[in-house]
């Protein structure tokens, strides 16, 4: 059994700008009682329709644009959450046949499709003081696991890097799955440490960018980017306690301050 929760993005358009401009068109009192035309008339008339094509183009785009970055929370059986951005066609089409089960199956088989790339996180982890299952959920939400993976912005594989990103941290090719983890990893690392080893404003950095973050002197107020906390932490969280060993995880710092997790 699964059920679908939450994480629908909104509409963040509004037709009432259409709305408006229609009615000041409509409201507008007519100048003259003579029903012989005018230049000045017909020119008037074509550019209102085309402010009218331009506000309609405008809305329709915004709301596809919208529907496309939709991301749709399932649950299955075990309690585990699966994250669906509609841009991934094959994993959302695997949850309209089979539920959260299938997608489930989808993301491992994904996993399975990248001969070492477990070892290959956690030796990246290791390397850089940080937990892997935190890169595991971090992963799974920006792009389910699909080495692929190319975002509307631009974000590339596996952790989603920006190209600018990955090549100030080593990355050259953004389609091979260790090249990305080690690049995203590093990334992560370096946030951490810009952020004194918040792990919440470094998520919120990884998102939104780390110059937003120190603008707005804490998480930014977007709503993309409190929904992607919500996600990871939720992942993050539901590892944690269903992985053996890892029940008890401490945040200490290492000799240059840095973050790091140990467990009982």
């Amino acid at each position: 059994m699964w059920k679908k929760c939450f994480d629908t993005a909104p509409l963040w358009y509004t037709p009432r700008a259409l709305e408006t401009f229609l009615s000041m068109r409509a409201a507008r009192p007519k100048v003259g009682g003579g029903s012989s035309p005018s230049l000045k008339k017909d020119v008037s008339a074509i550019a209102y329709l085309r402010a009218v094509g331009f506000l309609l183009a405008l809305v329709l785009s915004a709301g596809l644009a919208s529907a496309r970055a939709e991301i749709i929370a399932y649950v299955d059986e075990n309690g585990r959450r699966i994250y669906v951005n509609v841009e991934d066609e094959e994993l959302r089409v695997a949850v309209e046949r089979g539920g959260a089960s299938a997608a489930q199956h989808l993301l491992e088989r994904r996993r399975g499709s990248m001969p070492g790339i477990e070892q290959h996180i956690r030796q990246a982890a290791r390397e850089n003081s940080v937990d892997p299952l935190l890169i595991h959920a971090i992963i799974q939400v920006e792009s389910a696991w699909n080495p692929r993976a190319r975002s509307r912005k631009g974000a590339l594989g596996l952790m989603q890097l920006m190209p600018a990103t990955g090549a100030r941290f080593g990355v050259r090719d953004f389609f091979d799955p260790k090249q990305n983890v080690t690049g995203g990893v590093r990334y992560l690392r370096f946030l951490l440490d810009r952020f004194d080893n918040d792990p919440q404003l470094a998520l919120a950095a990884y998102n939104a960018g780390e110059n937003a973050v120190a603008a707005a002197g804490g998480v930014p107020p977007y709503r993309e980017t409190r929904e992607y906390l919500k996600r990871v932490n939720a992942l993050y969280e539901f590892s944690r306690s269903h992985v053996p060993g890892t029940g008890s995880i401490y945040q200490v710092a290492d000799e240059q301050g840095r973050t790091i997790y140990i467990n009982d």
